[in-house]
């Protein structure tokens, strides 16, 4: 029994996060991260969707910023005491500015879906980190409990052996076998956890079966967390999409009070007439100007409505920036509370919990201690250690929010590369 328990501090907890899921160990876990994410997100369907968002804000973009008036031509006939056939060629000319307007607007839609494509991949990006996160805390979760229920058995079947020699009671038999029913129980809840973090993967991979790549072995320093959260703010793709929806609104200000002036149609026409009771006929040249006048409807109001909706956008791109800014900030401070808080686990915990099994192992065969007794400070061992992973996947999610929060997911997987931190030879989880 007092090597079953030895084992549990000898166990590296990276191997267990490997070889507690099938088809999660060898090559499978050799894909670099970067790549991982990079051939996830070229295949995502819903950034093919983005790009094709993209391309059609680029083509309707090229449409608003050619002219607003084609030429028109016109063949007309007269049939009467006198025939007469002409034709005619007329332009709208563009003074009142619709072409500049439609132009801005053009230009400032296609900005909004560059940006909302940029915002959408930051998105996936961080919610496939976080998955990742997610999904490698319940492998830890899943090993762990692994761990307790073999543990378990085995020390069941010990006191079932005791007790057919008349060294303990029925009662602590009975509270070993307990001890293993609770264990079956567990395992059973967190190999459906396990499950379900699988299937948050897969739902955020848009890629069912893909083989995830390890995260790094050492969690990121707090100390990139000093950033200037206000240029990081004005710089996202979804408060640029806010501007960019207010460069929009602006310009639809515009394409209304360009309404409201007049384009003059110039025209010229000419043709031929003939006398069918025998007069002279001749030719005809004439020309044509036509202004519309806005009696019936001035189209202010239509200006009124788009000044509104300028105006609401403009406050929701102010509320973005400052939430944006709130919420660095907020994500800053949970990454640095989660981050201290598994560094002094790391350093406190890991040992002292291996030390105790060791040493509650022997109190107990020396009846210093009751089954009782052994079992619940064995229980709150395992918690222990189980915490700690916990702790860890969710220091790591806090890592995917901050990236998230503030854009940074790609610069750090760039700079994270470059120093080969994401294969570190040392980890500080073991």
């Amino acid at each position: 029994m007092f090597l079953l328990l030895k084992r549990l501090g000898r166990l590296a907890a990276g191997a267990l996060l490997m070889a507690a899921l099938p088809g999660f160990g060898g090559e499978a876990v050799s894909t670099d991260l970067r790549s991982y994410l990079a051939d996830v997100l070229q295949a995502h369907p819903d950034l093919k969707a983005a790009d094709a968002r993209v391309a059609a804000a680029e083509a309707q973009a090229d449409n608003l910023s050619r002219s607003v008036y084609n030429p028109e031509l016109g063949i007309g006939s007269e049939h009467g005491q006198s025939q007469s056939l002409e034709a005619s060629l007329s332009q709208t000319f563009d003074l009142s500015g619709k072409r500049e307007a439609r132009r801005a607007s053009g230009q400032a839609e296609l900005a909004i879906a560059v940006a909302e494509r940029t915002e959408q991949r930051q998105r996936i990006a961080t919610d496939v980190l976080k998955a990742l996160a997610d999904l490698y805390g319940q492998i830890a979760a899943s090993s762990l409990a692994e761990q307790r229920l073999e543990l378990l058995e085995r020390f069941a079947e010990v006191a079932d052996r005791q007790y057919q020699a008349g060294d303990i009671g029925v009662l602590d038999r009975d509270l070993a076998a307990l001890a293993r029913a609770e264990a079956i129980a567990v395992t059973g809840r967190v190999e459906l956890n396990l499950l379900k973090a699988q299937q948050a993967l897969d739902a955020a991979t848009r890629h069912p079966g893909y083989p995830p790549p390890p995260l790094p072995d050492q969690l990121p320093e707090s100390g990139l967390l000093n950033a200037d959260y206000n240029a990081l703010a004005a710089a996202l793709p979804g408060v640029r999409a806010a501007l960019a929806k207010t460069e929009a609104a602006r310009a639809e200000i515009a394409i209304a009070r360009s309404e409201t002036r007049s384009d003059p149609t110039v025209g010229v026409r000419g043709g031929f007439q003939e006398n069918r009771g025998g007069g002279a006929g001749g030719s005809l040249v004439g020309l044509e100007l036509t202004i519309p006048l806005f009696l019936r409807n001035n189209f202010k109001a239509q200006v009124a409505a788009a000044d509104a909706r300028a105006s609401a956008a403009g406050i929701e791109s102010d509320a973005s920036y400052r939430l944006a800014v709130a919420r660095m900030k907020a994500a800053a401070t949970q990454y640095g509370r989660t981050h201290t808080a598994w560094m002094r686990w790391n350093g406190l915990s890991s040992a002292r919990i291996d030390a105790s099994v060791e040493l509650l192992d022997k109190v107990w065969r020396v009846r210093e201690i009751s089954t009782a007794e052994y079992l619940v400070q064995f229980r709150q061992l395992l918690d222990g250690r189980a915490a700690g992973a916990e702790l860890r996947a969710q220091t790591w999610a806090s890592w995917a929010e901050w990236l998230d929060a503030t854009g940074r997911w790609q610069a750090w997987l760039d700079a994270a590369a470059t120093s080969d931190s994401l294969n570190p030879t040392a980890s500080s989880g073991k």
